[in-house]
């Protein structure tokens, strides 16, 4: 009696010690216990401050979910090629999940087909791709980022009013949206648009590209950059050609120069995108969406117009001035 006392004893110890250890292994796989491995891959990545926020906010979350977070992307924007070799080497590491910022409106649409079809999950950041793909999208709304803009700058048109507009890659969606937005801001002005021209997110190329169309029409007096290669690119040679109390300026985005040329009153508005969010809920987005939990289909990562007037309020100097922990360099 005393034998099977015993057995039914130790069998107990063993039942409950399994129980334990089942519920220990899905906690581990329900709560992010068990790593996972995500692959970031950005249009860009280089040292301007917003390519340098999203991958910030990116491993922010990484660190805090405990996941593994690998950054890939070219050096220029406009290297669309190098950003599609860098998926399929992606897919060859069979991560759980890619957060994706397409370079291409079209051409990363059979890149992006392919990591679905591996079995990874993907989730896109920043912009949007003619076939509906992914998870979920985090982004900022660029067509009201770009209304925001509009609506501001119309206050400075008139009957004389020549506008020029310098947009970063013809094709992608942020450049799209952001000068749809921009018109109907305008709000029936849209006729005083002259020219739209791109400068393949080369602040040397807008530079270019802005001397020459103050040359080709020597009214202008309103120019805007759609992100922060064109409006940097504008800024410098309206300035360097002796227009900045004459042409009245707005771009994206918050470089240290960019908010210099605020403050010195070359720009009369920029509008901040928030990548630090960005980056952040796009990577818990993915890591959730690996796990099977439901996603929302669209994060809007938000926006806000930044101006000499409100640009010194505590909540636009925490946008103005992110605090980067870590470095891109060597990615």
């Amino acid at each position: 009696m005393r034998n099977y006392k015993q057995r039914l004893f130790f069998a107990s110890v063993l039942i409950v010690a399994a129980l334990a250890l089942g519920g220990w292994y899905l906690q581990r796989q329900n709560y992010g216990l068990e790593p996972l491995e995500i692959v970031l891959i950005q249009k860009a990545v280089d040292d301007t401050d917003f390519w340098t926020c999203i991958y910030e906010g990116g491993q922010m979350a990484a660190d805090e979910l405990g996941v593994k977070l690998t950054v890939m992307g070219p050096k220029q924007e406009s290297d669309s090629q190098l950003q599609h070799e860098m998926i399929l080497k992606a897919i060859e590491q069979k991560p759980d999940a890619i957060a994706l910022t397409p370079s291409s409106f079209e051409e990363t649409i059979p890149y992006a087909e392919q990591i679905e079809a591996a079995g990874i999950t993907l989730v896109l950041m920043d912009s949007t791709m003619e076939k509906e793909m992914g998870e979920s999208l985090i982004a900022t709304d660029n067509y009201e980022a770009g209304y925001k803009m509009g609506s501001f700058m119309k206050q400075f048109v008139n009957e004389d009013t020549v506008i020029g507009v310098v947009g970063h890659v013809k094709g992608t969606s942020t450049a799209t949206e952001r000068e749809s937005g921009f018109r109907a801001g305008l709000r029936g002005e849209q006729a005083k648009i002259a020219e739209v021209v791109f400068c393949d997110s080369s602040s040397d190329k807008a530079y270019e590209l802005t001397c020459g169309l103050l040359e080709d029409y020597p009214d202008m007096n309103l120019i805007v950059g759609l992100n922060e290669y064109s409006a940097v690119g504008a800024a410098r040679a309206v300035k360097d050609m002796g227009r900045s109390k004459s042409c009245h300026m707005a771009g994206f985005d918050s470089s240290i120069e960019e908010i210099r040329l605020l403050e010195e009153g070359v720009f009369d508005a920029i509008v901040i995108q928030k990548p630090f969010n960005m980056g952040y809920l796009g990577i818990e987005t993915a890591v959730r969406a690996a796990r099977g939990d439901e996603v929302e289909p669209y994060v809007d990562s938000g926006s806000e117009l930044i101006t000499k007037e409100n640009m010194y309020t505590e909540e636009n100097q925490k946008l103005l001035f992110p605090f980067f922990g870590k470095s891109t360099e060597g990615l």
